[in-house]
């Protein structure tokens, strides 16, 4: 993955504001303020507590009309992944008041018909040996399969997931987060029994290809790309768009959308550090110097805020 930095010009901020017409509001009331949540990758839980959601559903909205239905994505942690998942998961569950004022909901003619969602977290799987590792993968399938009303039956986390996508009567939506998570602690701690690890999540994600007629939609994220899981030879039909110019600032912040959704915060923090910061320009130059200039994709010029 290429993570370059990019030096933006110290003039770029108050020119942007003149000359762009940039929606930024001034600092609103305590009662009118949105709640900034750090770490919570709950979609859901941002939108019912009133929090501050950074809208991402164009780039969903881009995933479904690109005729494709097996996506992988990685990124370097903190860029959002998990929240991307979850709200993935709040759409295809049909939750259609939660997207209400976002551009899938107001903006496109999305129907938010409700499909049966399993949605694996592979960061929870233990590593501590090679038969705790299945038992928790085994319990981690056969949850999500009882999640969509199904109790699958099976020796090992492939068959109780075949056997959940036949039962279903349904195409399923599968979403996996983390999905290597497992392997890389198992690498960092040298574990003897990386191979039957390989072993076993080859033969769950060739299920996934084996079964693609059952599945309406799948997304695979995590923070690297592991040639020797064979991940990418058994399911041939999936896209990776880590590196894709369409998808550069899907995941991360823009500056104008720090500006758009996180202005007013700067300003309420401005006001609480009087003489910190000689300008608000200065602030926003010091949150630039540290956060931003991260590009991801060649062909592009975007770069993100992580």
């Amino acid at each position: 993955m290429t993570i370059q930095h990019h030096t933006h010009p110290k003039s770029l901020f108050p020119c942007f504001l003149r000359e762009e017409g940039f929606p930024y509001q001034p600092i609103l009331s305590d009662e009118d303020m949105k709640t900034i949540k750090t770490g919570e990758p709950s979609f859901t839980e941002l939108i019912e507590s009133g929090s501050v959601y950074v809208d991402k559903t164009a780039y969903i909205n881009k995933l479904l009309k690109m005729g494709q239905s097996f996506y992988f994505l990685s990124r370097p942690r903190r860029y959002g992944k998990s929240l991307f998942c979850s709200t993935l998961h709040a759409l295809f569950d049909g939750r259609k008041e939660l997207f209400k004022g976002l551009y899938i909901a107001e903006k496109t003619n999305y129907h938010f018909e409700p499909f049966p969602i399993l949605h694996f977290n592979f960061a929870n799987l233990s590593t501590s040996s090679l038969e705790r590792f299945t038992d928790s993968f085994m319990s981690t399938v056969r949850n999500a399969g009882i999640a969509v009303g199904i109790e699958p039956a099976g020796s090992d986390p492939a068959s109780l997931l075949r056997d959940t996508l036949l039962r279903l009567r349904k195409k399923a939506v599968i979403i996996i987060d983390e999905y290597d998570s497992a392997l890389t602690s198992a690498i960092v701690h040298e574990k003897p029994y990386i191979d039957g690890m390989r072993s076993i999540f080859r033969d769950f994600y060739s299920n996934i290809k084996n079964n693609s007629e059952c599945i309406r939609f799948c997304f695979i994220t995590g923070v690297t790309k592991y040639s020797n899981l064979s991940i990418f030879s058994e399911m041939n039909n999936l896209l990776d768009i880590s590196m894709d110019k369409a998808f550069a600032d899907a995941f991360g912040y823009t500056e104008p959308e720090l500006m758009e959704y996180f202005g007013e915060g700067m300003d309420e923090y401005m006001e609480a550090n009087p003489g910190k910061y000689s300008s608000r320009d200065e602030f926003v130059s010091r949150i630039r110097e540290y956060y931003d200039g991260y590009r991801f994709s060649r062909d592009s010029e975007v770069t993100v805020y992580n």
